[in-house]
């Protein structure tokens, strides 16, 4: 199994190669899909089973649509981020501090590059298993940041996380976005408990090792 990060405008996505075929973990911003598309030219592999989004944000689920209707493969989400993707939404919640630029930030972006709807063929609740996607991994249901934030535990112990924490130079905590901001400590929680070898989180391609994401 190997995880190739792909920077998609605004996010990151990771495209996850097994012997079972080809998993996509979010997709990045609206109009990313040929990188996707050059990510899996390079590996010369187009079997793609799952385009898994970790959560309904513009920079998380933007090329999608794209990219199910080049690659065929379904969307996959948890049940509680459903209709803000069947709807085009990317509901920020509660912001504090310079997340208050966020709401501004986006509703410009939506104006040059619209956030396209996607329907979501596969809907997977907590302790559901990929296996039928070729993929040895299970979701964890880890709201708070939104009402469906999910994250991906694979069999090798690597742990994907989406937006669960933040991450630029450095991994730090969540502290700018948040539907539920107890819900989103709690999911935390949860995640470190499992002290994973490995953690991705949405906007860097830096794998974050067991001891630093333990300590946040």
């Amino acid at each position: 199994m190997q995880i190739h990060p792909i920077s998609c405008g605004l996010g990151y996505a990771f495209l996850i190669e097994s012997e079972g075929g080809l998993v996509l973990v979010d997709c990045g911003s609206p109009g990313q899909e040929k990188k996707v598309l050059a990510a899996m030219d390079a590996l010369g592999r187009h079997d793609l089973k799952l385009i898994w989004i970790t959560h309904a944000h513009y920079d998380h689920y933007g090329s999608a649509a794209a990219l199910h209707a080049q690659t065929g493969a379904p969307v996959g989400v948890h049940p509680a981020d459903s209709e803000a993707l069947r709807a085009g939404r990317s509901d920020l919640g509660i912001v504090r501090g310079v997340g208050h630029l966020f709401p501004l930030g986006l509703g410009i972006a939506k104006v040059f590059v619209p956030l396209p709807p996607v329907n979501p063929e596969v809907l997977l609740e907590d302790g559901a298993s990929l296996m039928d996607y070729g993929l040895a991994a299970q979701v964890f249901h880890t709201p708070g940041h939104t009402p469906g934030h999910s994250s991906l535990w694979l069999e090798d112990g690597t742990l994907i996380i989406g937006d669960l924490i933040g991450q630029d130079s450095r991994a730090r905590r969540q502290i700018l976005l948040a539907t539920d901001w107890q819900a989103l400590e709690e999911s935390l929680a949860r995640m470190q408990a499992l002290k994973p070898c490995r953690v991705y989180s949405g906007h860097s391609p830096r794998a974050i090792p067991r001891e630093e994401f333990c300590n946040l």
